[in-house]
């Protein structure tokens, strides 16, 4: 006979009884790992405090030099309810508030190239570097010097072309604590690449679960069996040691595959590569939610931008080579490589919100992991340091 006595423990929105089950889930052997509890991934508390704890508390990925590569040239994102702008000046790069200092309009959306940015809504104008240099009908509202005006600036760092910013004047420096990294960003030659295309789209479901299934491979024999499978099965995938901040999971192409499988018509691929380096596609995580596709012939870099609990915007940037982006008909090439990207997202997207749903249940529990899940524990412990 089943046993009914078993104690159902109901879904909770507590943020510090969840912030201690995750703490008392740590452990320091992998085959013993297991996913957070469900109420980590639909709690407004927690979501509250995890987005203090990591989001402004830790570096998050902005985009690439690329995107802003003469002056003038700027693109926004909004990262925990903050409208930033980063913009490339005569003294360089710089990510600021995007948000008016009258009465808190975004001065600027989407991207572009601009002499100034001008406000919408009264047209105040600000310099690249976001000194208010314009206000309008302003002359009779008293002690008001628009030269001590200023929008507030966000502390960033550049490494190898890529832009993180964090809202903490504590945390250490990125560029430090990614330095064992440098070799492979130099093999990739990522500061040198141009901006092939960007992708935004919305998940509707919570940022850690588009992270874990982004960075394991073991899903494919079910989600993507008709897509990526046959090249790359998941079976053949395995996890290399983490750092400090980052994980990786390697995606071999089967034994007897093509090439073709893994290069895109069209593209370039990169110098210096081995036999092995052509045959594989590695996969990794900046913590907490940079996710780099690393391609022989091109990077994907995103960044998943948490709205609610259940709600995440997925930013995707695709860079290719100097000589890729050079050939006739790259526009082409980029427009194919963004068509035959969505069916993959689509599969993705299905998964992880039917995921979400079941999380719901007060029968859910956290679940054991397998080795083709490490990149997983290894995100849980990263969590687990934050909060």
């Amino acid at each position: 006979m089943p046993d009914y006595s078993r104690r159902i423990d109901c879904a909770i929105d507590d943020s510090a009884t969840i912030v201690e089950k995750i703490k008392q889930q740590r452990s320091d052997d992998a085959a013993l790992s297991s996913t957070l509890p469900p109420e980590a991934y639909n709690s407004d508390a927690f979501f509250s405090h995890e987005m203090e704890k990591i989001y402004r508390g830790d570096w998050v990925f902005a985009g690439h030099i690329s995107q802003i590569p003469n002056v003038g040239d700027y693109f926004t994102l909004d990262i925990v309810n903050e409208p930033l702008v980063v913009t490339r000046g005569p003294d360089g790069v710089s990510v600021m508030s995007a948000v008016c200092l009258h009465r808190w309009a975004p001065i600027v959306t989407g991207s572009g190239n601009a002499k100034a940015l001008v406000c919408p809504f009264h047209n105040w104008t600000y310099d690249l570097g976001g000194n208010l240099i314009g206000t309008p009908y302003m002359n009779q509202a008293a002690e008001f010097d628009r030269k001590q005006c200023k929008l507030p600036r966000i502390r960033h760092e550049i490494f190898h072309g890529l832009i993180f910013i964090t809202f903490s004047d504590q945390v250490e420096s990125i560029a430090q604590r990614l330095k064992p990294l440098n070799a492979m960003f130099d093999k990739y030659q990522v500061a040198e690449l141009d901006t092939a295309y960007t992708l935004d789209y919305d998940c509707p479901f919570n940022w850690k679960m588009a992270v874990e299934t982004f960075m394991e491979c073991y899903h494919h024999s079910a989600v993507h069996r008709t897509t990526l499978e046959d090249s790359f099965p998941g079976r053949l995938s395995y996890i290399g040691e983490d750092g400090p901040g980052w994980t990786l999971c390697h995606q071999p192409l089967r034994k007897n595959g093509e090439l073709s499988e893994v290069l895109t018509e069209g593209l370039i691929p990169l110098s210096g590569f081995s036999e092995q380096d052509m045959r594989q596609i590695d996969l990794m995580l900046v913590y907490p939610s940079c996710l780099i596709g690393l391609n022989p012939d091109r990077l994907s870099i995103s960044q998943l931008l948490p709205i609610d609990k259940h709600m995440t915007v997925w930013h995707r940037l695709v860079l290719v080579s100097k000589d890729s982006s050079a050939q006739p008909g790259f526009a082409d090439t980029a427009a194919a490589m963004k068509a035959s990207s969505l069916s993959i997202i689509d599969e993705d997207l299905a998964i992880n919100a039917a995921q979400q749903r079941g999380s719901l249940s007060r029968l859910a529990a956290p679940g054991r992991l397998g080795h083709l899940e490490t990149t997983v524990w290894h995100l849980a412990n990263y969590i687990r340091t934050r909060i």
